[in-house]
C-alpha cells in the first residue's frame, strides 16, 4: 500500500436542526463582533432563513450582515462585488449559506480579506494564500456540491475564458452545519441536478488517481446513496429522511474530492459553462457517461464496484446510467443544451491547459480524443 496522507480542518456539524448550532459557535467568538452572511439572491428570504439567521446572530450580541446577490454561477466580477460589501462593512466571521456557489464566493471573500490580491489572478491557482483568512463557517441548503469541506472555489473569469477553481488548504471552512431541513425547499429539478453533482464528486475521485483508501470509501458511500436514494427524493422532496440520506451523500463527495480531486468531467463542463452558462450539474450529467465511455477499459473495474454499491448489474451500468439521468430530466447529449461548434476547439484548449488534472485519471485523453467526444456528443443520433 502507498504511503498516503489525508486532512481536513474542518469541523463538520451534521444532521436534522443543526442549524441552531450556530448560536453556540458564535459564542466561542468572543471577541468579535460583526457577522457578515453571504447567499444567493432569493433563497434567503423566501425560505426565512434569513430571519432565523439573524435571530440565531442577535442572540450571540453580534450584529447580522447580509449579502445575498450570488449569481447561480458566481464569476470574477461577482467576487469582487462580494469583496467590495465585505470591505465596506469589515466583519470579523464570514458564514456562507446555499448551493456551492455562495459557498465559494463566501470562501474567496474569507481569505482574500486579510490576503489581499486580485480575484482574476487567483483563477485556476493552488495555494495563492500566505495567510488564513477570517473565521469561515459554511451552511449548504442544497445536496451537491461539498463546498463545506473541500479547499476549492470554482469561478468563471470571462476575460479568459475559463472556469477554475481557487485551491487553498487555507480555504476549508471552520465549522460546517449541514442541516438537511434546509434543503426541504428545494424544487425536485434542482433536487436531480445537485445530486448528480454528488456522484460526480463520488465518481471522479473514485477513479481518480490520487484516490486513497478514506476517499474510496467516502466515494462508494456517497454514490451508493445517491443510486439508492435520489429518485425518490427528487419525487418526495418533503421526506427529511431522503432529505438527511442526499444530505450525507454530497458530505461524502465533498470529502472524497477534498482527498482524490475531480476529473474530466468536471473539466469538460467547466469549459462549456464558459460558453453558455450551463448549470454545474447539468454539466456533470451531459459529461458523466460520454466520459466514462471514453475511459473503458482503464475504469472497467472501479465502475463495477460502483455499480454494486447502487445493486446495478455491472455489465449494463453505462446504459442504466444514461436512462436514470434522462429519467429525472437531465441532459445527456449536447444536442440537449445550447452548443455551438465553433466552441469545441477552445474547449478542448481549456481542458488540455489543466495539466495536473489530466495526471490524475484513469486514461488520459489527447486533444483529438477530445474532439472526438465533442463531435459524437454534438452528432444526431
Amino acid at each position: 500500500m502507498k504511503v498516503w496522507s489525508y486532512h481536513i480542518p474542518t469541523r463538520i456539524h451534521f444532521g436534522q436542526g443543526i442549524l441552531e448550532k450556530l448560536e453556540e459557535i458564535l459564542k466561542g467568538y468572543s471577541d468579535t463582533r460583526r457577522v457578515l452572511v453571504i447567499s444567493g439572491s432569493h433563497h434567503l428570504k423566501a425560505s426565512g432563513l434569513e430571519a432565523r439567521l439573524a435571530e440565531l446572530i442577535d442572540k450571540t450580541r453580534k450584529e447580522p450582515i447580509f449579502y445575498t446577490k450570488v449569481p447561480p454561477e458566481p464569476t470574477v466580477e461577482a467576487v469582487e462585488e462580494a469583496l467590495a460589501f465585505a470591505k465596506s462593512v469589515w466583519p470579523h466571521i464570514v458564514v456562507g449559506v446555499g448551493g456551492g456557489s455562495p459557498l465559494d464566493v463566501a470562501k474567496v471573500v474569507a481569505m482574500m480579506l486579510i490576503n489581499g490580491g486580485r480575484v482574476s489572478s487567483l483563477v485556476g491557482v493552488y495555494e495563492p494564500f500566505k495567510r488564513d483568512g477570517i473565521p469561515y463557517i459554511a451552511i449548504p441548503t442544497t445536496s451537491g456540491s461539498g463546498s463545506e469541506v473541500t479547499p476549492y472555489a470554482v469561478i468563471i473569469d470571462p476575460s479568459v475564458p475559463r472556469k477554475a477553481p481557487i485551491v487553498s488548504r487555507r480555504s476549508f471552512p471552520v465549522h460546517a452545519l449541514v442541516d438537511p431541513q434546509l434543503t426541504i425547499s428545494c424544487s425536485p429539478d434542482l433536487t436531480a441536478r445537485t445530486g448528480v453533482d454528488a456522484l460526480s464528486h463520488c465518481i471522479e475521485a473514485f477513479l481518480s488517481q490520487k484516490a486513497l483508501p478514506l476517499t474510496d470509501l467516502a466515494a462508494k458511500e456517497g454514490a451508493r446513496l445517491v443510486f439508492q436514494h435520489l429518485t425518490d427524493a427528487v419525487r418526495d422532496g418533503e421526506n427529511l429522511e431522503l432529505r438527511e440520506k442526499m444530505a450525507l451523500a454530497s458530505l461524502m463527495g465533498g470529502l472524497a474530492i477534498a482527498g482524490a480531486g475531480a476529473g474530466l468531467i468536471h473539466q469538460l463542463g467547466h469549459a462549456l459553462a464558459v460558453f453558455n452558462g450551463i448549470s454545474h450539474g447539468e454539466a456533470m450529467a451531459l459529461f458523466m457517461v460520454p466520459v466514462l465511455e471514453f475511459y473503458g477499459e482503464a475504469a472497467q473495474d472501479k465502475l463495477e464496484v460502483l455499480a454494486l454499491q447502487g445493486e446495478i448489474d455491472p455489465s449494463e451500468f453505462i446504459n442504466w446510467l444514461r436512462g436514470w439521468l434522462a429519467s429525472m430530466g437531465l441532459p445527456t447529449s449536447l444536442r440537449d443544451v445550447e452548443y455551438d461548434p465553433a466552441w469545441r476547439d477552445q474547449m478542448v484548449e481549456l481542458v488540455m491547459s489543466r495539466r495536473s488534472v489530466l495526471e490524475t485519471l484513469p486514461l488520459t485523453p489527447t486533444p483529438q480524443d477530445l474532439k472526438d467526444l465533442l463531435e459524437k456528443m454534438a452528432s444526431p443520433p
